[in-house]
């Protein structure tokens, strides 16, 4: 019998199947990233401890992703962004399986959709693989999300003055959360030169130089086994895996595990 966390990856895997599918209908470029392509590599499927999906897309397959999901998702998703949640508190989207529940933690006391889910990050053009223009963008653009954490009631209340004042002045800022998450996608989004050599993932929890990799790293993409399914990968998977996590072969110590902080799972038979 599987255990909760295997039937919750394997619920995943099915939502990833599905918006490859999309993908791969209306030609748009994609690639696993992060610890779902790590998984890939090393485990040849979810890391055994993983419990989410991560992939990626350029800034102009992201939103046509975005208005075609409209039309073409499968009525059993909802795709959580800034378009269908005036609240939705996060620099990148997430694709979700109705009728189910992944509460996590730093999630368990709003009301929004929580569902099952895969996350999808845009990447971004950039000139070079850092300048102080970058570091601006990227710099902007968390402090755009810590913000918004405020504003939504995601931060973890402390009774330290310095950061009564600081929730203070998130709480003062008189622009809504939708305002503000479009205006991080601008930002994020500020470079329109396709021919830029590097992809940046601003909205990644990575060192944004870390994640801001020459673009023929990237293409033309390869194909790499996860969960027994071919799917796309930077075409350098070994250079973008070791930029990020370094001896990425080695498993690492059972505390440094990383998965969510799960406060609540649903299955949608349930």
């Amino acid at each position: 019998m599987c255990s909760q966390l295997r039937r919750l990856q394997l619920c995943e895997l099915e939502i990833l199947r599905d918006v490859t599918r999309i993908c791969e209908d209306n030609k748009l470029q994609y690639f696993l990233s992060g610890g779902t392509l790590l998984g890939a590599i090393r485990h040849n499927g979810f890391i055994p401890w993983d419990d989410d999906i991560d992939i990626s897309m350029p800034r102009k397959d992201y939103e046509k992703f975005i208005q075609i999901c409209k039309t073409q998702m499968d009525s059993k998703y909802f795709l959580h962004c800034n378009d269908t949640d005036s609240t939705y508190w996060l620099p990148y989207i997430k694709v979700r399986k109705n009728g189910t529940v992944f509460e996590e933690e730093p999630i368990a006391f709003i009301d929004a959709h929580k569902g099952f889910f895969v996350d999808i990050f845009p990447l971004d053009n950039a000139d070079k693989e850092t300048s102080f223009l970058q570091r601006i963008q990227g710099s902007i653009s968390k402090n755009i999300t810590k913000i918004v954490h405020h504003k939504r009631g995601l931060v973890i209340i402390h009774k330290k003055l310095g950061w009564k004042l600081k929730r203070l002045l998130c709480l003062m800022i008189p622009f809504s959360i939708h305002f503000l998450t479009k205006l991080q996608q601008k930002i994020m989004g500020w470079n329109k030169n396709d021919k830029a050599p590097y992809f940046t993932n601003i909205g990644s929890k990575y060192d944004l130089t870390k994640q801001t990799i020459c673009k023929n790293k990237f293409l033309p993409n390869t194909y790499v086994e996860f969960e027994g399914i071919f799917f796309r990968a930077p075409s350098d998977w070994d250079y973008a895996l070791n930029r990020i996590y370094g001896s990425y072969m080695s498993i690492p110590p059972e505390e440094n595990r990383e998965s969510h902080k799960q406060v609540k799972i649903i299955f949608g038979d349930e």
